[in-house]
Order: structure tokens, then sequence, then C-alpha cells
């Protein structure tokens, strides 16, 4: 039945990755040798002064993977219907076999799913197997490891005493699947086997710009540094934070991560941008709207971070930490700020304040709030309302844009105080279109019963209606 256990390819991993470890270092050493920088008794010294850092290596990457699969373990029973689409999506393609490997079959998954049931953990540790390989496969086949960025992904693979014979790391003839191993295992590891290829089709982009999205999206968030932070509490040593505070960290640096990768990959996908230059056109604007904190925030987007902050102290996380890893989520709009600054005279925070009160203006905040925590219906609904949010950004972007043409003067946004000053000014000129739109997503939370996929739907609809007035009135 599962319980806590895992499958023998799981517990037994750190064998298989010293023996790939092995092979794949004495490939870059017999480089080495061929090409005279290395004897033999040289090359043998060489190898035992590195036995500890591969150790180190492995180890860490089987924490990884039993890290991974307690992160599946608290998403199991919402994550069943993804996973089911993706077992059923690879029996297609003829490359998988539930019955060879254990796993649920389609009248079974509804038993679950009528149980409130999800995976039990060694079906998790096959799909995880499965995700690793899928993506691995998929980034080898691309140009991803031609990006320069993963110079440093392959150096990072191997210990520290052989990382100085650069050339010869560049000449390893399985560079390619190196880097495809080591990046496919992290972004299973941390965001679980499915959601390569449902942000794939979500971010209509293909292998090269996820890879590359998802690697610009952890740099500009500072995510890997927290995320060490992060797994160095110790649940065992008293005032550490105990397992369940830890996870819900995690969980939640996840969920960030995967957010900003969408984006950023959505970018990538239509500009064919590699993982530097995202990093460059993101990374400055998202560190000053860091520094920045919650204030340029609406209230309604304060108070949801503050909710978060609580429910992760509540769970046991440290309250410094806490805000640090609750604060990330309102940064993934830095994207959209960031391309509305540069193609204006405006300062990044003078544009952040105005972008925020406009969504406070016409409900674009509640509305993403809602949106965020649907978690009723079927997959395609989940996915039709995770496409909606990206519609509401796009129109608050819209907005924004109409405003501060509008205004004119970037001190429109010196202040929370001008910035709505501004939008209320925009709003008098459109009163028949602002009305409209606020009647109708007024009228929708005043019939109770919570946010259901149409209220969404037909609220979504308003404000594009007014994005779309906007967008008419500067043509003309």
């Amino acid at each position: 039945s599962g319980g806590k256990i895992n499958t023998d390819a799981i517990d037994n991993s750190a064998g298989v990755d010293s023996s790939d470890h092995e092979v794949n270092i004495k490939i870059a050493t017999g480089i080495l040798e061929r090409t005279g920088v290395l004897n033999r008794a040289k090359r043998d010294r060489l190898l035992k002064s590195m036995t500890d850092d591969v150790a180190a290596h492995v180890l860490a990457h089987n924490y990884g993977q039993t890290l991974a699969l307690s992160l599946m373990d608290l998403d199991s029973s919402g994550e069943l219907e993804p996973h089911a689409q993706f077992m059923s999506r690879l029996e297609r393609e003829g490359r998988l076999d539930r019955a060879v490997e254990g796993l649920p079959d389609t009248k079974l998954i509804t038993a679950r799913a009528d149980a409130g049931l999800g995976m039990t953990r060694p079906e998790e540790a096959v799909l995880l197997a499965y995700g690793k390989l899928e993506l691995s496969h998929d980034i080898v086949a691309s140009r991803a490891p031609d990006d320069p960025h993963f110079a440093a992904v392959l150096e990072g693979y191997f210990p520290k005493a052989l990382r100085k014979y650069d050339e010869a790391l560049r000449r390893h003839r399985l560079r390619r699947e190196i880097i495809a191993t080591v990046v496919a295992n992290d972004v299973v590891n941390r965001c679980g086997p499915s959601f390569p290829s449902r942000l794939m089709a979500a971010a209509s982009c293909d292998t090269h710009a996820f890879v590359a999205g998802y690697e610009a999206a952890k740099a500009v968030l500072g995510l890997p540094a927290l995320w060490d932070t992060v797994a160095g509490l110790d649940p065992a040593i008293p005032g550490q934070a105990p397992a369940a505070g830890q996870m819900a960290l995690f969980r939640r640096l996840a969920y960030t991560l995967r957010g900003e990768t969408f984006w950023l990959a959505r970018r990538a996908g239509r500009t064919g941008a590699g993982v530097a230059e995202l990093i460059k056109r993101y990374g400055p604007g998202t560190a000053i709207l860091r520094k920045l904190g919650p204030d340029v925030l609406s209230e309604v987007e304060q108070a949801r971070t503050r909710e978060q902050i609580d429910r992760l102290v509540e769970a046991g996380a440290p309250e410094a930490l806490a805000a640090q890893v609750a604060n990330l989520q309102p940064l993934t709009t830095a994207v959209d700020l960031v391309d509305l600054a540069e193609a204006s005279s405006w300062a990044l925070p003078n544009v952040a304040r105005l972008y925020h009160q406009t969504g406070a203006a016409f409900a674009f905040d509640r509305l993403r709030v809602a949106a965020g925590g649907f978690t009723a219906g079927d997959a395609f609904e989940r996915t039709a309302v995770r496409r909606l949010l990206g519609d509401l950004l796009a129109e608050q972007a819209t907005l924004t844009r109409s405003i501060m043409a509008f205004a004119a003067s970037p001190q429109a946004g010196e202040t929370q105080e001008s910035a709505q000053r501004a939008v209320a000014s925009w709003t008098a000129l459109r009163h028949a279109a602002a009305e409209a739109a606020r009647k109708s997503i007024e009228e929708i939370e005043a019939a109770g019963g919570g946010w259901t996929f149409a209220k969404l739907t037909i609220a979504s609809a308003a404000l594009r209606e007014l994005a779309a007035s906007a967008r008419v009135a500067k043509k003309g």
C-alpha cells in the first residue's frame, strides 16, 4: 500500500550514481592521459584524491531524490490526475507498461480519486524516474546543452580537483548527456515529473526555452541559496524548524519556481533568448523589486503575502525565513514590470506602484488570488484557469501601459497615493467601460458561493473588454 517506503532504485541509487561518476571521471582523465597532461601515476593519485568529493556529490543526489518524493507526497491527491495523464501519454507513446512497473491502472486511479487518495510513494518513485528519463532525452535532442550557461553545470558535476582541466571536460564525449542528466534531475526533483511537459504545453515553448526559463528563474529569484538554507534546517535539532515547517518552505519555493519558469520560458520561446540573456534582462529589475519589498503591492496582495507568512510560521518555519520565501511570489510579475519600464522612461519602482494600484482598482489582485487557489474541476479545467491567470496578467499590463501613457509623467508612480490618483483620473475618462467591468465583478462577488471556473471566465472577459477599449483609445 506504499506508506513511507522507497523503491530499491531510490535506496540503492548511490551505488549506481557512484559508478556513473567513476565512468565519466575516467573518460575525462583518459583525455588528459592521451594528451600528455597526466601520466598514469598522477592520474591514479588524482582519482584517489577525489573520493570524498564524489561521495559528497552522490549523497547530495540521494538526498535530493528522497526530498523530491516527500514533496510529491504532500500533493499526492491533488496531483493524481496530472500523474494519470502523464502515465497515459507515456503508454500511448509505447514508453511505459503499467503492469510491468506496478503502477495503477485507470480503474484504480478512478477509485483513488473518489477516495481522495493519490499515488503511493513507491509509485511516485517510478514516475520520478520516468520524468527524468523523458526530460533528459529531450534535452540531449535540443540545443539546450550548447547554451554557454551549461558549461558551469558540466564543471559542477565533476569533483573540484578535475575542474581546472576545463578543456578536457569540454571535449568529454558524454558532455551533452551529463548536462541533460544534471538539469533533468534538478527540474524533476524540485518541481515533479509531469511539470516539464505540462509547462511546455501551457507556455507553448520547446525544450530549449523551457530549460532556459527554468535556469534563469532560479538565478533571478536567488533560489539555490534559499533552497540550501531551507535544506540546512535540521528538524532533529531543538529550536530549528520541525519537518512540517521545512517541507512547507520547500513546497512554497517550488510553487514560486514553477510560476517564474512559466513566464521566462514563454519569453524565451518567443525571442529565442538563452539563459544569460534572460538573467541579464530580468535579474537586476527583480533585485530592485525585492529590495522594495511588499510596500509597492496592493493591499490585497500585501494581505495575501502576510497570510502566506503566517501559514509557514504556523507549520513551524522560522519567521524571517518564512518572510523571505513568501515575498518571492509577488516577484513573478517582475518580468512584466521590467518590460513596461524598458519600453518607457519610467523608473521600475514607479511602474510597480502604478501596476499594482491598477490591479487594485479593477480587482485583478482579487481575481488572481481566487484563480490561484482554484482546485475544483478536472485537469483540463485547472489548465484553463492557469491560462486565464496569464490572460489576467496580460490585461493588467495593457491597462498599466495605457495609464502610463495617459499620466505622461513618471511622477505618477512616485507614491502609492499618486499612483491611485493617476488610475482614478484615467478611469474617469473611460467611465462607462470601467464601470461595466467593475459592476460585472462586483455582481459575481455579491452572488456568493465562491469562485467557479465560469465566474472567473466572466470576470476575465469583462477585464479583457476594458483592456481592449484601452488599446482602441490608444490607437485613436
